[in-house]
């Protein structure tokens, strides 16, 4: 595959093979970001000695202090294999300072509003361009909250992509300490003295995060304050009531960061006719109740998850993208 794009400048940052699989690492710097430096790595992961040609593609996004490791180890497993197994073509995104993707002159000022204006528009062109097709988009946790803010913000339009899956994805509650006058603008100080925070000293993930990320938390979930952009006065959550492309939401009902209850308040505010919620529980035929995590990361989730996450995917027929026609 050409590492070439009409878009933007786009350089093949490697191009290995992990067992039978291949593994090809692009490097976009997109330029529609007010920070020049802004360079997003996007992984292709495909059959060695096997076309990907007209098979549907499917973005696969990680969530916060994490990377594409979430999705295929090193040694080539994972659910981005589980994909390649049955049919699909599998890219892996990165967000900014993450994994493959290198951190930008203005890391500590990063959010999801960035990247969903400029990062998230700038793969789904790259994507359509290199296949034709409108992608499917996967987001875990974050990256669900990410795909859902580029979706209701228009900037990742409905009309270029296939539907979207969220993993345990909600942008809905408030913690009751962010009632208390003061809380979110104190924490906002504390954030603009702190450029980042650690996930390892965290004990969350192998990644940091930016500054810029939690004074946007604070900013949607302080006091009075809601689910919308900066320079925006649209509420994405009205935004996100308007949505009518194919939903799936999967969240187990022992997810203790992103908890059931809250993701079902955010699916049922989604406005599309084609929604699927399911709740990844025991009693729902499950072998357990799962968490935030193993509904994705577990030998358990690989028998009983992944087969049904991949059967919805498999419901949408891929979709020549409009610029294509």
């Amino acid at each position: 595959m050409k590492s070439s794009s009409k878009y933007f400048p786009v350089t093949l940052m490697r191009a290995d093979v992990v067992g039978d699989l291949t593994d090809d690492v692009y490097l976009l710097k997109h330029g529609r970001d007010a920070d020049p430096s802004v360079q997003v790595a996007l992984s292709h992961i495909g059959f060695y000695g096997q076309s990907n040609q007209d098979k549907q593609p499917v973005v696969l996004v990680h969530g916060s202090f994490t990377n594409r490791r979430f999705w295929l180890s090193a040694k080539g497993v994972g659910f981005a294999r589980h994909l390649v197994e049955s049919g699909f073509d599998v890219w892996l995104m990165e967000m900014r300072g993450h994994g493959l993707s290198p951190r930008n002159e203005s890391y500590r000022d990063n959010s999801l509003e960035r990247y969903s204006l400029s990062d998230v528009p700038a793969i789904n062109d790259f994507v359509i361009e290199k296949t034709g097709l409108k992608p499917l988009w996967v987001g875990h946790s974050l990256g669900g909250v990410l795909i859902s803010s580029a979706i209701a913000a228009g900037s990742l339009p409905e009309e270029d992509v296939a539907g979207i899956a969220l993993l345990g994805s909600q942008v809905v509650r408030r913690l009751w300490f962010l009632n208390i006058p003061l809380v979110s603008s104190l924490g906002k100080l504390w954030f603009t003295l702190r450029p980042e925070m650690d996930g390892r000293k965290l004990k969350i993930g192998p990644e940091n995060e930016p500054a810029g990320l939690a004074k946007e938390y604070l900013n949607w979930f302080g006091l009075f304050k809601e689910w919308r952009f900066s320079n925006s006065k649209v509420s994405l959550l009205s935004r996100w009531q308007q949505v009518k492309l194919p939903v799936l939401t999967m969240v187990g009902k022992n997810d203790q960061s992103d908890p059931a209850k809250y993701c079902r308040i955010f699916y049922d505010h989604c406005g599309s006719q084609q929604k699927t919620f399911k709740l990844l529980a025991a009693e729902e035929g499950y072998s357990r109740d799962y968490g935030h995590v193993d509904m994705i990361v577990s030998k358990h989730a690989a028998r009983e998850v992944w087969p049904k996450l991949t059967a919805w995917l498999a419901g949408i027929k891929p979709q020549l993208a409009s610029r294509q026609h």
